[in-house]
């Protein structure tokens, strides 16, 4: 008898760890998703603006006015912008550089996506995009 219940007890914790590591893989993929759509997003409005501030708020909704080159944006777990970085389940990390070269200005920009609920930042998605302004300014503003 004893044998038996020690069988169910181990069978049940088993179970209760197979189910528990599936709710992290399907929240993994899930926020994986969501950083792919909003990464994507604001690299399609950047490849046309060439403007930091335009893309992540067309994207995104967040205020990025005094964007200068690098940026840290908390998100919540729908991927809207949170006050503090504090408060955030994601955190979005903006990189931006800028090229002049004899005939326009080439920009890229670095999109990166980090789970904050840890002890350390778990990455969870990352984009490189581009815009090159020809000398004239040709790109839309």
């Amino acid at each position: 008898m004893i044998i038996a219940l020690l069988f169910f007890v181990i069978s049940f914790a088993v179970i209760i760890r197979v189910f528990a590591s599936a709710d992290g893989l399907e929240r993994r993929s899930r926020q994986r998703q969501s950083a792919a759509l909003c990464a994507q997003s604001i690299a399609e409005a950047y490849s046309v603006t060439a403007d930091v501030q335009k893309s992540v708020n067309l994207a995104l909704g967040a205020d990025m006015r005094g964007f200068s080159g690098n940026a840290e944006v908390g998100l919540d777990s729908g991927f809207y912008p949170v006050s503090s970085t504090d408060q955030a389940e994601i955190i979005l990390l903006l990189s931006e550089t800028e090229e002049k070269t004899g005939a326009g200005v080439y920009s890229e920009l670095t999109v990166e996506f980090y789970d904050s609920l840890g002890e350390e930042r778990t990455p969870v998605y990352s984009l490189k995009c581009g815009s090159y302004a020809p000398e004239g300014g040709a790109a839309v503003g």
